[in-house]
C-alpha cells in the first residue's frame, strides 16, 4: 500500500485539482456572485492550469521545491485574494518539505497544517468566519488524527476530504466575515462559501488520485 507521495504524485495531483477547477469553473463562479465578484471559478482555473503547465517541465525531486514554486505560479496566474491565499497556503507547505524527496503521513500532516497556518496569517481570518478555512482546517486535523492513529495515507486522505467537504456544506450555515462578502452581513447566511469550496476541492483532488490509482 503506498505511504508516501512524490514529486511525481504531487504532478498527477495538481493536474486532478486543475481539471477540477476547469469542470467547476461556472458553479464557482455561481457561488461567489452571491458573495463576492463572480471570479473565483476563472482565476483558480487559471492559477490551477498554470501550475499544471509548469510542473510539465520540473525536474527537481525536492517536494517543497514543487509546492513552493507552485505557490508562485498560482500567485503569478490569479491575481485574487483567492489566488494570494492558495499561494501562501501551498509556499507555506513547500517552506516546510524542502529537502524531502517524499511525504510520508506525518509530513503531509506538517504540510497542511502549515497551509492552514498561512492562511490564517494572511487573511487575517479565523475557523468559523466563513472562508477557506473551514474546509481546509477540518481537512489538516483529519490528517493529523489519522497520522496519530496510525491509519494508512489513503484513509487519512479520503478522511480529509470528507471532513473538508462537511466543512464546506457547514458554511452555508455562516455569516461571512471578511471581504466583499462580509458587507452582505446576516443576508450571507444560506450561501454556500465559494472560497471553502475551492478548498474542498483541492483535497477532494488528492482523493481522486487514490480512487484512479485503484482503477
Amino acid at each position: 500500500m503506498k505511504d508516501n507521495l512524490t514529486v511525481q504524485d504531487f504532478r498527477e495531483i495538481f493536474t486532478i485539482i486543475s481539471e477540477f477547477m476547469d469542470e467547476k469553473k461556472d458553479y464557482l463562479c455561481q457561488l461567489d456572485g452571491a458573495l463576492g465578484d463572480g471570479d473565483i471559478g476563472l482565476t483558480m482555473s487559471k492559477g490551477f492550469r498554470g501550475i499544471k503547465k509548469h510542473l510539465l517541465d520540473f525536474q527537481e525531486e525536492d517536494v517543497g521545491v514543487l509546492l513552493m514554486q507552485s505557490g508562485l505560479e498560482m500567485a503569478n496566474n490569479a491575481a485574487s485574494t483567492m489566488g494570494t491565499l492558495v499561494a501562501t497556503a501551498l509556499m507555506k507547505a513547500g517552506k516546510v518539505s524542502l529537502g524531502k524527496s517524499e511525504l510520508k503521513l506525518t509530513d503531509l500532516a506538517e504540510a497542511v497544517n502549515a497551509m492552514v497556518e498561512g492562511v490564517k496569517e494572511r487573511g487575517k481570518a479565523k475557523v468559523g468566519d466563513k472562508t477557506i478555512l473551514d474546509s481546509l482546517s477540518p481537512a489538516a486535523k483529519a490528517i493529523e488524527e489519522a497520522s496519530d492513529s496510525g491509519m494508512s495515507l489513503k484513509e487519512a486522505i479520503y478522511s480529509a476530504s470528507s471532513a473538508a467537504e462537511k466543512g464546506m456544506t457547514e458554511t452555508i450555515y455562516m455569516q461571512s466575515q471578511h471581504g466583499r462578502a462580509g458587507r452582505y452581513l446576516e443576508k450571507s447566511i444560506g450561501h454556500q462559501d465559494p472560497g471553502a469550496t475551492v478548498g474542498a476541492f483541492i483535497v477532494k483532488g488528492f482523493e481522486e488520485y487514490f480512487n484512479r490509482m485503484n482503477n
